[in-house]
């Protein structure tokens, strides 16, 4: 049950507590290195658009280690935010979280904390269960954090959730766990799940019966290549080189990058 809208100042001040594990430097890194024009073939595919549109519940991502999943989950946020934003206010909500190796950590919590701290900034109000774990004064277990995201994630009609590098998350069994068990609760059918990783063998027998999957070993990821290397060509370093040469470079290069 949501308690009386809060000071914004009280928001900050439990929210802040809440956050133990900020992603938004992984994502600023990966927007960073996306090249504009690149990523339409999966936003423009039919399994994306059948996915935002709620036709299917998980859509599951998985690449070769260097083939851009990172930066093409940038760009999905970028159009899930976009979309929601378009929405009336608290018509949809949205949040991503980035799994990184050098944490070595269960991301598992910090990603349900990052979760409910977003969906809470996006209604600009507190629920009482967040309130009273934060005036407990100790850390909440993952069962009490699951429970809270429900609780939150109810007050939407609609939720995306965006899970990138699930294969980079220390006893990722425990995250693997978590995503089976949000796809099957049928009291929450509202949220939309993707996630990006390797395609370890754990990870497909985990999700390969609850999703639907999307390889980047795929002629559109050359394309993408082709872009970002044309892009580069046009540098003032390669300005004195003839424009066939270039496009021998560019072929060579796609050839040899194996999608990556």
């Amino acid at each position: 049950m949501l308690s009386v809208q809060r000071s914004s100042k009280v928001l900050d001040k439990v929210l802040n507590w809440l956050v133990t594990t900020d992603p938004s430097p992984n994502h600023n890194n990966a927007c960073d290195l996306h090249e504009p024009r690149t990523g339409t073939w999966l936003t423009d595919s039919k399994e994306y658009k059948e996915w935002k549109n709620c036709a299917t519940r998980f859509l599951w991502l998985h690449g070769i280690p260097g083939a851009g999943k990172t930066v093409l989950f940038s760009y999905i946020c970028g159009d899930i935010s976009q979309q929601c934003k378009a929405y009336a206010p608290k018509a949809a909500g949205y949040a991503y979280y980035y799994c990184y190796f050098r944490r070595a950590q269960d991301e598992t919590p910090h990603l349900l904390r990052w979760f409910v701290s977003q969906l809470c900034r996006q209604l600009k109000q507190i629920p009482d269960e967040v309130l009273r774990l934060y005036e407990e004064g100790v850390q909440p277990s993952v069962k009490q954090l699951k429970g809270v995201l429900t609780t939150v994630s109810a007050l939407f009609p609609k939720v995306y959730l965006l899970i990138d590098a699930l294969d980079e998350s220390t006893e990722r069994y425990k995250l693997l766990g978590f995503l089976e068990e949000l796809v099957q609760d049928p009291s929450l059918q509202h949220i939309q799940v993707l996630a990006m990783s390797r395609e370890e063998l754990d990870i497909r027998l985990s999700l390969e019966d609850i999703s639907v999957g999307i390889s980047m070993s795929n002629s559109w990821i050359d394309k993408d290549i082709q872009l970002f290397l044309g892009q580069q060509m046009r540098n003032a370093a390669f300005k004195t080189w003839s424009r066939e040469l270039c496009l021998k470079v560019e072929t060579a290069l796609v050839k040899g990058a194996k999608g990556m």
